[in-house]
Parts: structure tokens; sequence; C-alpha cells
């Protein structure tokens, strides 16, 4: 891409010449300012993160009795990561079942004793209470005993074991990471003058040089409310990662963010009819009537493709520009446009 630098050098070699008497008529290309393609494309660099990252830990707590998993082990859901040595937890749900059983047998028979009016109110309300309140401490134990096994919530790829076999741990301790690969996420900071467009966005996708030059369709799930400290805001897509086997959470992409363009960003002239002086950038106007020239203060963006140059004000699509011998112009002077302008040369520069 041309640099401002450079850009403003071009301007200036291009700055009319002082007015000259005479009556000269100088024969000029003549064109109109150009549309623009309807849509656009830029890039971004983004990352690609995993869809989830869970820190597995025990509910209850004691020495862990194995680990059954190594970082970089793949798991599928249900698959069993660790265990706490089960031996306290078994003991207590025994001697639970045991009390329970002996007051199931009594709460039968005042049950049956109730039904035909045999035994009085308040006992029996306390053999409800007291076989309700047994029967939950059975089931928390059996509970207990079930959650000495620490199993995979979904399928993914151990990112990381912190306990060995042995040690003592906590409930809630963090035991192993477990990553989700059935999707990815790909991040972008957009900046705030691309994010306030983003109604006007359309198609995305991402490619890595490194792996291959195909793009890969991306979803966009969403954007974050608040830029960061560097006036950012995240921006998150979904990627399928059976579209390359290569991908990987971490792996740098370039995303391509396709969107509409809007109708005052559509007109382009070519650099060639550009110029400055000391009140401003210019365009020589055409006027048929007069068969004259007069300046055109324009407002002009960055560069777009094949040497044209964006305006974003001072010209109408219908509007008519020498595109070429700007230098050699002055205030109204008489001009005599060239020949019409082929189609396929746009802007005029042939």
């Amino acid at each position: 891409m041309i640099t401002w630098v450079l850009l403003a050098a071009f301007m200036a070699a291009c700055a009319p010449s002082e007015p000259r008497q005479g009556g000269i008529v100088r024969k000029v290309n003549i064109a109109r300012p150009s549309l623009e393609a309807n849509v656009s494309s830029k890039e971004f660099s983004g990352i690609i993160r995993e869809a989830a990252e869970v820190n597995l830990a025990f509910r209850v707590a004691g020495p862990i009795g194995e680990i059954y998993v190594k970082e970089g082990d793949f798991v599928r859901q249900g698959d069993l990561v660790a265990r706490i040595e089960p031996r306290d937890y078994e003991i207590q749900a025994e001697v639970y079942q045991a009390q329970y059983a002996g007051i199931k047998a009594e709460f039968d028979r005042l049950t049956e004793l109730n039904s035909r009016k045999s035994v009085a109110d308040n006992d029996y309300d306390k053999a409800v209470a007291g076989e309700k309140m047994l029967r939950m401490q059975l089931k928390n134990a059996l509970d207990q005993l079930q959650d000495t096994r620490l199993e995979a919530p979904f399928s993914g790829y151990i990112q990381a074991v912190k306990y060995h076999k042995g040690e003592m741990v906590n409930t809630g301790m963090t035991i192993a990471t477990l990553i989700d690969v059935k999707s990815y996420l790909v991040e972008v900071d957009l900046p705030v003058s691309f994010y306030i467009r983003r109604d006007d966005f359309f198609e995305f996708s991402c490619s890595q040089p490194l792996i291959s030059s195909e793009r890969y369709p991306i979803e966009l799930t969403g954007y974050q409310k608040k830029a960061n400290n560097s006036q950012l805001f995240r921006t998150t897509f979904r990627l399928d990662p059976k579209l390359n086997p290569h991908f990987a959470p971490g792996m740098a992409v370039n995303v391509s963010i396709t969107y509409r363009n809007q109708p005052d960003d559509m007109l382009s002239v070519p650099l060639s009819a550009i110029f400055r002086d000391k009140d401003g950038t210019f365009v020589w106007k055409y006027s048929p009537d007069r068969s004259t020239v007069h300046k055109q203060a324009v407002v002009i963006e960055n560069l777009s493709a094949a040497g044209m140059i964006r305006i974003l004000s001072g010209l109408v699509e219908t509007d008519e520009i020498v595109v070429s011998g700007v230098g050699m112009l002055y205030e109204g002077q008489a001009v005599e446009p060239l020949g019409n302008v082929a189609e396929t040369n746009v802007g005029g520069l042939l």
C-alpha cells in the first residue's frame, strides 16, 4: 500500500500550474467517479480457543486412591479420571444401610397397625419422621461413595493433572483440567471504527497459512459490549475442528470479515485525478455547459484496488472530473474532452 507520505508527494507533484493567458484549450481525459463493489472484506489476526475449559474436582475429601489419566490424554464423557480411596465411605454407607434396614422393618409394622387404627397417631408420625431421616442419611452416604469417583463430564483432552496418587485433597480442589474439543472458538479484537459497522457484516472465514491456503468458514457467536483499554471489542466465532485436523487451541489464524459497503463509501477516483495545494485536496471538475474546469474540494480516505482512491465527500456519481494531466490546468481553463472512455478503461487511466 502507498503510504500517506508518498501519496502527499504525488499530489504535490500534480499541483496545478499558474494561470496562463492566450485562451489555450487543452484536451483532457474526463471520467465520472466509479462505484466500488457492493461488498468489501478486511482481515484481522485471531486466535483459536477451546470451547470450554473445566476444572475437575471431587465433591468429597480424602486421599487419592488412583489417577487414571495424564496430560494430553483424550477422555470420553463418563470415563474415570481419578478416584478417592473409598474405604471410609464404604463403611459409612454400610452402617446407614444396617440402621435403615432395622428401622424400615419397624416402620412397615407400624404402617400395618396404623391402617387398622391400632397405633397412636403420635407414635406413627414419629416412625414416619425417623424412617425419612434415616433414608436421607443412607442416600447421602451412597452419594458420597459414588462421589469418590471423578468422571469426565464431556469428551475432551486432559490439559493438566495437578495431584498424584496418595495426596490428600479437600472438596472443590482442582484435580485435573479438561478442555472441550467438540468445537473451537476463534477470538478477534475489532477496532471501534469497524465494530460500529457490525450490522453490515455477513460472511466470515479464517485461514492458517502454515497449514493450508484454504479459507474455512466460521460462525459469528457474539461481541463483547465493552471495549478494552485499547479500544478494541472482543468478537467470538465458532470453528468446526473437523474442517482441518491440524487446527489446535492457541493457534493464530487470519480472520476475514466480508461486509456490505455503505452508499457514501462507494465512490472512488483514480489517484491521478487528485492534487493538493495550500488550501487542501482537490480534483478538477468539468462543466459541460461552459467546457471549463474548476477546483472541487474533496475528502479522501485510503487507496483501494488498481490505483483508485476512495472519496468520502465532495463528489457525486454524476460529476465529471479530469483524470490525467491535472498539473497542467488552472481555474476556469477551457478544455476539450477526449473521446469517450471505454468501459474497460476504468477511470480513464489508459
